[in-house]
């Protein structure tokens, strides 16, 4: 669903794209590729010990990826379609998936679909809708600064971040829980230099991590320290050490210290990228809990 945006975007950049060199600063594990099932992955999340996927478009479907390998281990057909689901996150009773990418501004059918987990475990896939709109959404080419792609559930409220493509920045937005129609609550905004794409909260620190890559796609870490919803401590910005035109998709930890991350399949002129599983120690950057 982001092809064309990115390749708009991208087109002005070839030679720059060709003479750039990426920056030292994290060091990237490659776990390994990804089938062609889930070329288009888009976001990360564990469940039950597990690390799953799910692409953007088309049926819904969850992938459950090999830590070791990037292999697919299993696969759960959720019933349903979608038009650009971008984020799955999670409570401990729900899970929640973000049908809210927005590359051009256009869209005004922008929902969260909620299924509980007990419902997801005895194969009863029965939905309820959570659906929005931005206070504040801009007209024209503005719009398009109101893609999302990155959202967290925190206490009885879901932070949605938004994936500016003119400002190259983002914007924290807050919704409830319950299903129904809504209006989202701008919370804040904040430099990230790039466009996020993921994220992924950890509660016993209170620790944001967010996801994305830049106009060439030089993926990029966000860290947010003492995160609430309404504000954040300190902040941090990580360029990681990875090829550029690897469009970072989803990120995930189960201990707070290593994070998962995928990449969807990008390929323009000269620039070609498999879809792949990787892989960063955050345990020096990581506040203590």
């Amino acid at each position: 669903m982001k092809k064309i945006a990115l390749i708009l975007m991208l087109l002005p950049l070839m030679p720059m794209l060709a003479q750039s060199v990426a920056l030292d600063n994290l060091q990237v594990h490659r776990v390994g590729s990804l089938a062609k099932e889930v070329e288009g992955t888009s976001t990360l999340f564990f469940l039950d010990g597990r690390l799953w996927t799910c692409n953007d478009h088309g049926q819904l479907r969850l992938f459950a990826l090999d830590t070791l390998t990037g292999h697919i281990d299993s696969v759960v057909d959720l019933g349903v379609k979608v038009y650009d689901l971008e984020e799955v996150t999670q409570d401990d009773r729900y899970l929640y998936f973000g049908d809210f990418g927005d590359n051009n501004g256009v869209r005004n059918d922008l929902c969260i679909l909620r299924l509980a987990k007990s419902d997801l475990r005895k194969k009863r896939y029965r939905f309820d809708t959570i659906a929005f709109s931005y206070p504040d959404r801009a007209s024209g080419v503005l719009a398009r600064n109101f893609d999302c792609e990155a959202c967290t559930a925190i206490g009885d409220s879901l932070y949605l971040f938004t994936k500016q493509w003119i400002s190259q920045g983002s914007t924290c937005y807050a919704l409830p829980k319950t299903p129904g129609r809504h209006v989202a609550k701008r919370c804040f905004t904040f430099s990230t230099r790039g466009l996020v794409t993921g994220a992924c909260y950890l509660h016993g620190s209170r620790c944001l991590v967010l996801l994305g890559y830049n106009i060439t796609l030089q993926p990029f870490l966000c860290i947010l320290e003492d995160f609430d919803g309404k504000s954040f401590g300190s902040a941090r910005r990580l360029t990681l050490d990875i090829s550029l035109g690897t469009q970072a998709e989803g990120i995930a930890s189960r201990d707070g210290r290593n994070f998962f991350f995928t990449n969807e399949a990008f390929e323009l002129a000269f620039v070609s990228r498999k879809a792949a599983l990787q892989k960063i120690d955050l345990r020096g950057f990581m506040k203590k809990k």
